[in-house]
């Protein structure tokens, strides 16, 4: 009898009891694991005859076996590791033995590992789901894509996204309404960790290595050479200080001190003249009463003459 057995003992192990097992995110499964990365019906294992079989359910993210990738049906034997998306499960036989000890994969530090680049829907009937993209992804409302988008102006085969030298890159497949990175119409484009791709109203954010990651050359190694002694260096040769010449001192300007002004006193005013009074009519002098008399006598005769005229 197989048991399965969780590498990171996210969960308990369990024995493969019945002769069929669907695994994926559903409750409805045998086996359910709650990771964004595994479909809603991933996989399945069946027994037959003895021998055990691994089938891929059309998942988004694919399953693996012993790093291969199943295109349909393999068979499982004890010792296998099955990975579904970053999940692994160490198939064992305890019939036949004690279960294998998984060997420690030691990285090649030469050559660093690919980037793990993957999708994150942000929104749609998929929205929070995380997409491995792990060589070329077909995304389409056709249900033979790798991701399958609804939508009313979402093209069978919309679009793909694939991985070349490290690097993400986008590619239109000819769709009716077209693909968008961050807002803008485009037919291929190499994406980069934060880029937003758009098929109709699914969006999707690029989520991976910020930079990319290059082979590293021979060039860039480090390498170790033997130490050489230094040469002592010859000690400098001292300066001879130049004796100082004397500068004579600035002149000091003589501040004189300021002179009160004086004030001058105002020129007196001349005085106006006195008035000269009028001599007072003498005595002596001709008076003014025969004067009246005369003209008395000349108003009277004038009024006599006009009378009796």
């Amino acid at each position: 009898m197989f048991k399965l057995q969780f590498v990171d003992n996210r969960q308990p192990a369990m024995w493969l009891v019945d002769q069929r097992l669907t695994i994926g995110r559903d409750k409805n499964n045998g086996l359910v694991i709650d990771d964004e990365g595994l479909s809603v019906f991933h996989a399945e294992l069946r027994q037959d005859d003895g021998k055990l079989f691994v089938w891929d359910c059309g998942s988004v993210n694919g399953t693996f076996l012993n790093g291969e990738k199943v295109a349909q049906k393999a068979e499982v034997k004890a010792g296998d590791v099955i990975r579904f998306h970053l999940v692994e499960i160490l198939i064992s036989d305890p019939s036949k033995g004690p279960a294998p000890v998984l060997p420690v994969v030691k990285r090649d530090v030469e050559k660093p590992a690919l980037p793990q680049w993957q999708l994150k829907a942000m929104s749609g009937a998929i929205s929070g789901k995380m997409f491995l993209i792990d060589g070329t992804t077909v995304l389409g409302r056709d249900p033979g894509c790798d991701i399958i988008i609804t939508g009313p102006h979402v093209s069978r085969r919309h679009a793909e996204i694939s991985i070349r030298s490290g690097q993400l890159w986008m590619k239109d497949l000819g769709s009716s309404n077209g693909s968008f990175l961050n807002g803008k119409r485009s037919e291929e484009s190499m994406l980069k960790h934060g880029d937003e791709v758009k098929f109709d109203a699914v969006i999707f954010k690029v989520v991976g290595p910020s930079e990319p990651v290059d082979s590293v050359d021979e060039a860039d190694m480090t390498q170790f050479r033997p130490a050489i002694a230094a040469k002592p260096a010859a000690p400098a040769p001292t300066p001879v200080a130049k004796p100082a010449v004397p500068v004579a001192p600035a002149p000091v300007a003589k501040v004189e001190p300021a002179t009160p002004a004086v004030a001058k006193p105002a020129a007196p005013k001349p005085a106006a003249p006195a008035p000269v009074p009028s001599a007072p009519a003498s005595s002596g002098g001709p008076g003014l009463g025969p004067l009246v008399l005369v003209v008395l006598v000349v108003l009277a005769a004038l009024a006599l003459f006009f009378i009796l005229a």
